[in-house]
């Protein structure tokens, strides 16, 4: 709101200011006596200022009122952490979704302590140019994917999701059930449509947090390990379900 008033301010001043400069004698000196051309160029610039005030006005007080398209998010546009964050906390205030923003907002604060955590015991027991390292930080940098990309997905279905027509569509069931009347016609499956919606992003939620859990084991197992080889590695119960986890879901679109 504030920048739109500056916007109309700085219109409104530049069209004004324009016409003192070209119909002041001092400056440009235009008038509608000083011949044809000279009247030609006087009106004209009137002509394009009236056009000027009520188009630059109508556009900044109603266009943009208009609702903005909706913009799904691509692979690479949120790149860190705090991206995500911004992201999703972009999406509160609905009611539908706001449990579901919360718990995930927590979860990528622990994640982001797991894997300093992991990084950190990693270090401590090899080092960046073994081959056991480099497949436990690929094994950890997969499950991060996987664990980010569903937060992706979280807020795509956010974004598409209409809560507008969400909320008519439980005001007519509320309605429905205090009158004992029947539903109207295409109310019902509507419904199902929005309520798939919101169990895909708790299902998304649940699955993060299991990724969170088996972060959790893989960081017990490699804090007791005293020596460990290559072989070793493949019989690392938490190494297993994360590559089972990763072999899962990697035929999934993102």
């Amino acid at each position: 709101m504030k920048k739109r008033a500056i916007k109309l301010i700085l219109l409104n001043l530049g069209i004004a200011l324009l016409n003192i400069i070209l119909f002041s004698k001092g400056l440009v000196g235009l008038s509608f006596t000083g011949g044809a051309l000279a009247a030609a160029f006087a009106v004209t610039t009137i002509v394009m200022s009236v056009i000027a005030f009520g188009y630059g006005n109508y556009t900044l007080l109603f266009g943009e009122n208009k609702e903005p398209q909706v913009q799904l998010l691509r692979s690479g546009e949120l790149r860190t952490a705090e991206d995500y964050l911004q992201a999703l906390r972009a999406r509160e205030g609905q009611g539908v979704f706001d449990e579901d923003i919360a718990l995930s907002c927590e979860q990528i604060a622990r994640m982001q302590d797991k894997n300093r955590a992991l990084a950190s015991i990693l270090e401590q027991f090899f080092i960046p140019e073994e081959i056991t390292y480099t497949r436990f930080r690929n094994a950890i940098t997969s499950v991060q994917g996987l664990f980010y990309n569903n937060v992706k997905k979280m807020i795509n279905r956010m974004i598409i999701f209409d809560y507008k027509d969400y909320k008519k569509l439980n005001e007519k069931l509320k309605e429905s059930r205090t009158e004992g009347t029947s539903l109207p016609a295409g109310v019902a499956d509507q419904m199902e449509i929005y309520n798939e919606h919101i169990d895909y992003v708790k299902e998304l939620v649940s699955t993060n947090e299991a990724i969170l859990t088996k972060l959790d084991a893989l960081l017990l197992e490699i804090s007791k390990l005293d020596d460990l080889d290559e072989r070793g590695l493949d019989n690392i119960a938490a190494v297993q379900e994360i590559n089972d986890l990763i072999d899962q879901t990697r035929l999934y679109k993102q």
